[in-house]
């Protein structure tokens, strides 16, 4: 089970995959393995674009539980295969030509164990509780998700 913890609204979660650091590392960001695992159980991506260079874009626009939603934000670092640093924001009706939210910052820094990687994500600070929580409950699903996604071969 995923470690995670609120300090000053910033959710810390680490998580150990059965998988080199290199391997976790492109399912971040090569686009055709990102799709595949990024969100939570229950989501379905319909638009997915990554620019993953250093103030290059992303977009996740999707369904869950008959809504719509739509994020977005910019690569801050991306340092290959140890770190990526990048901004969240989700937009006003899931519709990303509508303004942007509250905007986080989401850091992910991934440690060789062997042939495993300790994943440690970082993300915050967040506007309220109830933002902390969905995206705690997010995260662990997602993760979930790349368990499983690097659990096959690629």
């Amino acid at each position: 089970m995923p470690d995670a913890r609120l300090d000053n609204d910033t959710l810390h979660l680490s998580r150990i995959f059965d998988a080199s650091r290199e391997r976790v590392f492109d399912a971040w960001t090569k686009q055709e393995q990102f799709v595949r695992w990024m969100c939570p159980p229950g989501v379905e991506i319909t638009v997915c674009e990554i620019d993953v260079r250093r103030g290059g874009a992303w977009r996740v626009d999707g369904r869950f539980a008959g809504r719509v939603f739509s994020s977005s934000g910019v690569y801050l670092d991306v340092v290959w295969p140890e770190r990526l640093v990048f901004t969240w924001a989700h937009h006003a009706n899931g519709d990303f030509a509508q303004p942007r939210g509250h905007e986080t910052t989401v850091r992910v820094e991934l440690r060789a164990l062997g042939e495993r990687t300790e994943l440690v994500l970082v993300h915050g600070p967040f506007a309220d509780a109830d933002s902390f929580g969905n995206h705690h409950r997010g995260w662990v699903g997602t993760f979930d998700k790349l368990v499983a996604f690097l659990g096959r071969a690629e």
